[in-house]
């Protein structure tokens, strides 16, 4: 699993989505499986960018951390 670094304002940006998606749900159950659902969601999007800009990202699926251009 690689690490990427998130500036100050992404990473408020996702603590919010994360309070909306536990605010929504009643059990915690159906919270977890909310935010696995949004994580995919962005590593499909991530994906996506790695994909149509090869220069910008590079994705590995080993330990190695993902390189940003």
């Amino acid at each position: 699993m690689g690490i990427l670094q998130l500036d100050a304002e992404s990473k408020m940006e996702l603590h919010s989505e994360a309070e909306k998606l536990i605010a929504r749900y009643e059990s915690p159950l159906e919270t977890v499986k909310a935010l696995m659902v949004y994580n995919c969601e962005l590593e499909t999007k991530l994906l996506a960018i790695a994909h149509r800009h090869p220069g910008l990202v590079a994705i590995s699926y080993d330990d190695t951390p993902p390189v940003l251009g």
